[in-house]
């Protein structure tokens, strides 16, 4: 096992109880890892389309990692006395153990592509060693070449994970990067030895200065709180939000909402993101709204194939929501609360629907978000998971790149997130925007809903007829489909 060691000087950067609870989750037998998938076009580090020349691969992500020293860090176990696990320096870092190369299996079109990306994301990455991983995937039956981004929920949530990815990538095609040295001041894949670790003590005194300057801001906030008007306005957020979770009452209970298997099914659906800006704009909702009622479109075609659509059904929907601060978009960590939102299902048109939820939302989001308190809460949510009524579905949009990227000298086609399937949500919808694109992903659990290209088709026609496809002929870029079906 690779032997960490931490650079001079404390406190060190502690993982925190959300973070925790991804490990607990993963401990329950899914792998917790948040994974991207881009599409690069033109020749690669000066190759031929199409070709990769592995070790040259690897040396210009060397060089790259050394921009964003967290991806050359190694989760340290401590027992509890000693506080959380803490990040350090991976003494072994060796990159021809962090970025791999595999081709595409016949025909080598997208659907082959999107099967791989699931086999290759089934299994976890290990905290022990620096725990993330690129695969260079080639093959492609058009020439490009893919990229899969891997790294564990435990070093970061979607918006983290999006600025650690955006550190192997370049805003022009040949910026010519200066020559760098990796974490610890070694070159790239050489151990380096010479940092000792934290020692029992070091690890104690920095664990009782990380509570002692919690109890200082529990107590700032605290007396911030309990001031009067301040008490007022979060006595009628906590009551507001009390009300909306008692109205919305349990999540009907639905077939695909059982506990999931390890079997991963990937589908993408390609939406313009300036005609959906304007399409949300028009129905004087968001960009999110419109998501949401794209997935309700989908969700009512499911349902009504399944024999399971019934008047006045609702689906609950669990939308993630950032706690970060406008400066800290790629700020360690998770932190990330969840707003729940109703998605009703009676009407079937998606402009009326869409016009339906934007007063809905925006009355949700004038509420403060649901965030588990502390490690019991999120240990009480891992336990409940695999069978809990609160939620059917879970949605989420991350802000993207609005430029253009390039990695080794070829373009950056697309990018799509990776969505977890875990617990009893076996369809998560995850949105990513990316230079004019947004850019849809439906992960699920291939056994429990085998039949989820109903549920795409259906989110694809209600982009369409909301009017904010990338290409009307084919929602999914490809031009050779029927309208409103995506490529799966």
């Amino acid at each position: 096992m690779p032997t960490p060691t931490v650079r001079p000087g404390l406190p060190l950067r502690r993982i925190s109880s959300l973070d925790a609870s991804n490990l607990r989750v993963e401990r329950s037998g899914l792998p917790m890892t948040v994974a991207a998938v881009a599409v690069l076009e033109g020749g690669l580090l000066g190759r031929a389309s199409g070709a990769v020349d592995l070790e040259a691969v690897r040396r210009h992500v060397a060089r790259r990692v050394a921009r964003e020293p967290r991806l050359g860090e190694v989760l340290l176990p401590t027992p509890w006395w000693q506080g959380p696990s803490a990040w350090v320096p991976d003494s072994r870092f060796d990159i021809a153990s962090r970025v791999y190369g595999t081709t595409v299996p016949s025909p080598g079109d997208e659907a082959a592509l999107l099967r791989l990306c699931c086999e290759l994301n089934r299994s976890g990455l290990d905290p022990a060693r620096s725990p993330w991983e690129l695969w260079v995937i080639s093959g492609r039956d058009d020439g490009s070449l893919a990229l899969l981004f891997r790294l564990h929920h435990v070093m970061a949530d979607g918006a983290a994970a999006l600025a650690l990815l955006g550190a192997l990538f370049d805003p022009a095609p040949d910026p010519r990067p200066a020559a760098v040295r990796m974490p610890g001041g070694r070159p790239p894949g050489i151990p380096h030895r010479g940092l000792p670790l934290p020692s029992a003590r070091e690890l104690f005194v920095d664990n009782l200065h990380r509570h002692s300057t919690g109890i200082r801001r529990t107590a700032g906030r605290l007396g911030l709180a309990l001031r009067p008007a301040s008490l007022g306005r979060r006595m009628r957020a906590t009551v507001g939000l009390a009300r909306l979770l008692l109205a919305g009452g349990r999540a009907p209970a639905l077939s695909f909402n059982r506990p999931v298997t390890t079997e991963r099914r990937l589908t993408l659906v390609r939406a313009d993101l300036a005609a959906a800006k304007a399409a949300a704009h028009l129905h004087g909702a968001t960009v999110n709204d419109l998501l949401l009622a794209a997935v309700g479109h989908g969700t009512r075609a499911l349902l009504e194939a399944r024999g399971e659509l019934e008047p006045g059904l609702a689906l609950h929907v669990s939308v993630p929501t950032s706690l970060r601060p406008a400066g800290e978009a790629g700020a360690a960590g998770n932190r990330v609360a969840v707003r729940p939102m109703l998605v009703p299902l009676d009407e079937p048109d998606p402009g009326r629907r869409l016009a339906a939820l934007a007063p809905a939302t925006r009355k949700v989001k004038r509420l403060p978000p649901l965030q588990p308190s502390g490690a019991l809460g999120q240990r009480w949510i891992v336990r409940i998971m695999r069978r809990q009524r609160l939620v059917n579905l879970l949605v989420s949009n991350v802000a993207g790149p609005a430029a253009p990227l390039w990695f080794g000298g070829a373009r950056v086609r697309e990018i799509f997130q990776i969505g977890l399937v875990q617990g009893n949500l076996s369809i998560t919808v995850g949105a990513l925007s990316y230079s004019g694109q947004l850019n849809v992903d439906i992960a699920s659990d291939a056994v429990l809903v085998p039949d989820i290209e109903v549920f795409a088709e259906g989110v694809a026609r209600g982009l369409a007829e909301l009017g904010c496809l990338r290409d009307e002929t084919d929602p999914t870029g490809g031009g050779t489909t029927a309208p409103g079906r995506p490529r799966l």
